[in-house]
């Protein structure tokens, strides 16, 4: 009798192996580390994933307090070679289960890139002066790279979650996750519910400076998020002047896999030798003049270039949206903003939530002014470098 039993016991135990054996997903170039609740990443090793581990656990636990335990499960692929991002096919990782997937790539990668498309624009040869300074590039400059798109990641995975979470049909494709359209919640939420998750406020340098030409925030909690026209390339290259300065780049286009867009704050002036060096990628974008490398061009405020006053409203708004977010956290408690997120998702407005007694009160010009005054005692974050400038 004994042993009938037994051998059961082996039998059950041996299919459950082999289920879980069937779930492990495998991708050809990746090891794969279930590290983050809900996500599994996918990377050359765990070193590589190390800065996003911490980051994406608290998102997901942020994600979760707003919306509850179950969240669709999504996959991040962190690329440290061009193989590897080449490699992966939105589609066919989406058909091993997962709801959403993103995909990273290292400082060094988004180097590659960058030089290679310098490469097809100057003739196949880059001058030696520039790949001195890109071979010379200081340490905290790497660093703070991959700061920021630690930072970035943890915003995209709030987009992935919303929008997948919230719209069941939805056909999700990273590059179009700044297509605010695609999720039910007012625009302002969802950059909010973004920062929220990353534990970043956006562009608090940027509104600090440009208090006095906000949008009323009556109308915040209505509006779409500003248009932006973007004139980049497939690849994210472009946009008037380069990825990140000149007339246009990082707040004008060319953001690879429809991150969200942001001003680096408190850009640098000057670069190099600190002079521009044409136009493109190359004068006022990536190591022109304003740009990231530059140095003369679209000055303003502390270094930061001219915008296009497109790019300009888009920046107030998610500054003035993100730092709402995070006012009402602060000042009416998280289950009063899970409420809110509740009652949004059921299709009701903000301003009536916001105007509660028991939230911010019914007068909205109070509400502008002590949020006004909250905004000036926010401490910026340190100087941060673009997505573009590697």
């Amino acid at each position: 009798m004994i042993r009938p039993i037994i051998t059961a016991l082996f039998f059950f135990a041996t299919l459950g192996i082999s289920s879980v054996q069937a779930q492990t997903v495998t991708f050809k170039r990746f090891v794969s580390f279930k590290v983050v609740t809900g996500i599994d990443f996918y990377a050359s090793n765990r070193q590589t994933i190390a800065p996003y581990e911490k980051p994406a656990s608290e998102a997901i636990a942020r994600l979760k307090s707003l919306f509850g335990t179950e969240l669709p499960k999504g996959a991040i692929f962190i690329c440290s070679t061009l193989e590897q991002k080449d490699s992966l096919y939105e589609p066919m990782i989406l058909k091993k289960g997962y709801s959403w997937t993103l995909i990273a790539t290292t400082p060094d990668v988004r180097i590659q890139e960058n030089m290679a498309r310098m490469k097809s624009q100057m003739g196949g040869a880059i001058p030696a002066e520039i790949l001195a300074r890109i071979k010379n590039r200081p340490p905290e400059m790497l660093a703070e790279a991959e700061k920021q798109s630690v930072t970035n990641v943890t915003q995209q995975i709030a987009y992935a979650v919303l929008q997948t979470m919230l719209d069941k049909d939805l056909k999700f494709r990273s590059s179009r996750l700044d297509d605010m359209g695609k999720s039910p919640l007012p625009d302002w939420l969802d950059i909010g519910i973004a920062s929220y998750a990353s534990g970043a406020p956006l562009n608090i340098t940027y509104l600090q400076q440009h208090l006095d030409q906000t949008f009323p925030m009556e109308d915040v909690v209505a509006m779409s998020r500003p248009f932006v026209a973007s004139s980049s390339d497939q690849n994210g290259s472009g946009g008037r002047g380069g990825m990140s300065g000149g007339q246009g780049g990082q707040q004008g286009g060319g953001m690879p896999q429809g991150m969200p867009q942001g001003m680096p704050q408190g850009m640098p002036q000057g670069g190099f030798n600190g002079r521009g060096m044409g136009n493109g990628n190359f004068g006022g974008g990536n190591f022109g003049g304003g740009g990231n490398f530059g140095g003369n061009g679209g000055s303003r405020n502390g270094g930061q270039r001219n915008l296009p006053k497109d790019e300009q409203d888009r920046m107030l708004f998610d500054g003035q949206a993100s730092t709402l977010f995070a006012f009402l956290v602060e000042k009416a408690g998280i289950d009063k903003v899970r409420e809110l997120v509740k009652q949004a998702v059921d299709g009701k407005e903000s301003r009536e939530f916001v105007t509660r007694d028991d939230v911010l009160g019914k007068d909205f010009s109070k509400i502008e002014e002590n949020w006004s005054s909250w905004v000036k005692t926010l401490k910026a974050p340190p100087t941060q470098f673009s997505r573009g400038q590697f």
